[in-house]
């Protein structure tokens, strides 16, 4: 009897990298946009040396809406992406997953405008809840360098996530455990849920500061 050989699938599965992509996409999207935003208060704040407390933590929090709500956006198509990966480990497929390392470049590239959006808000809150501190002038051009590159990483980023979701991918790129890219998938998952914590925690604090005028 002639014994069964089973096929490697040879295409990497454009479904399993595309719905990953755009939950990864997303957040990039959205701190893009408050970048753009961000820059908007930065340019009141020179314009208007005296801009109150209230003043400059209301724009920042309309600043943040966009990347809050791009990351529960996010989150939720991370979990759809989850969940085919589950049933892709537990079926047969004619394709093949991409490999784990895929999923962790993907996710760095969606997490870096995030991030760099983060410090940029963080050195702004460093100056304006100081006492004694340098002033906005100090650190003015840091933050303005933070959230140019924000939007450039954006950009590329974004790029990059929708071109890798559709070409064909070559062989060193498809899974060679089953489970690993599900692995990944969801440790990727946790850090966007804890940054979409961190940035509804953020954009909460500083919708109270523009109602109540106090820290």
């Amino acid at each position: 009897m002639t014994p069964i050989v089973q096929a490697v699938p040879t295409r990497v599965s454009i479904l399993a990298r595309l719905i990953p992509a755009i939950s990864y996409a997303l957040p990039a999207l959205g701190a893009a946009l408050s970048a753009l935003l961000f820059i908007g208060v930065m340019e009141a704040m020179r314009n208007a040396e005296s801009a109150g407390i209230a003043a400059v933590a209301g724009g920042m929090s309309r600043a943040n809406v966009s990347t809050v709500i791009a990351l529960y956006l996010a989150v939720f198509v991370g979990l759809i992406g989850i969940v085919v990966g589950i049933v892709r480990c537990v079926s047969t497929t004619t394709t093949a997953s991409p490999a784990s390392w895929f999923f962790l470049v993907a996710g760095i590239l969606g997490l870096a405008p995030v991030l760099t959006l983060w410090q940029g808000e963080s050195l702004l809150l460093e100056v304006i809840t100081s006492r004694s501190g340098p002033g906005i002038v100090a650190v003015a051009n840091q933050i303005s360098m933070l959230l140019m590159l924000t939007i450039g990483l954006a950009a590329v980023g974004v790029l990059i996530l929708l071109v890798a979701s559709v070409i064909p991918l070559p062989a060193a790129v498809r899974a060679k455990r089953k489970w690993a890219p599900l692995i990944v998938l969801v440790i990727m998952e946790l850090a966007l849920m804890a940054m979409t914590v961190h940035y509804h925690l953020r954009t909460a604090w500083f919708y109270d500061v523009r109602l109540t005028e106090r820290f």
